[in-house]
């Protein structure tokens, strides 16, 4: 990923490098005071997991990481990977092993099933900053305001665990409408667009 505008991007493109996914970091400003709680969400119950997510809920969470499939990739040539509570388990310690903290929120049925999450790491839990990973909500469950739920909550959770935190930076990509609605909603501002760049051999 490349921010655009730069040398970076000078140096892709003469080597024959294209923009395949153009995207934008945005960022939220955490007040001070604890963040508005997260809209009602009817059917659906909201779980905070700190770390790793507990292995009882790791099949489901994994399951609801595959719906990133259809997440728009531009023309960006990419292999699938299955999701497995394996998979899920060892990405979130490489952030643990590192000296970050990962927090999870997750709106799940009255069945068990995860239909939208969002993830949140602080790579300095004592820090001010924290990169927000992954927001999905399953395609079956779209159109209930799952997506900014789960944001919002996380925002509240996160302040009140980390007092110091005040800025939540995350790159949408362009073509990702919705996301972008949602981010807008929640105040989060565009600051500079990036793109990730690949090569035909």
């Amino acid at each position: 990923m490349l921010d655009l505008g730069g040398p970076g991007q000078a140096f892709a493109e003469a080597m024959g490098f294209e923009n395949v996914l153009p995207m934008a970091w945005y960022a939220q400003d955490v007040p001070a005071d604890v963040p508005a709680p997260a809209p009602a969400t009817p059917g659906y119950e909201l779980h905070t997991w700190h770390g790793l997510v507990p292995a009882a809920w790791a099949p489901a969470a994994a399951a609801a990481h595959a719906a990133m499939e259809d997440a728009p990739t531009g023309d960006m040539d990419e292999r699938i990977q299955t999701w497995t509570p394996e998979r899920l388990h060892s990405l979130q310690q490489l952030v643990l092993d590192r000296g970050g903290e990962m927090i999870t929120v997750a709106a799940v049925t009255p069945g068990g099933e995860v239909a939208a999450y969002t993830e949140i790491v602080l790579p300095d839990p004592e820090g001010t900053s924290a990169v927000q990973y992954d927001t999905v909500v399953v395609p079956a469950h779209r159109g209930h305001g799952l997506g900014r739920a789960v944001k919002a909550h996380m925002a509240a959770q996160a302040a009140a665990r980390h007092p110091r935190l005040r800025r939540i930076a995350t790159t949408v990509a362009d073509e990702n409408g919705p996301m972008r609605a949602v981010n807008e909603a929640l105040g989060y501002r565009r600051e500079r667009g990036v793109g990730i760049y690949q090569i035909k051999l």
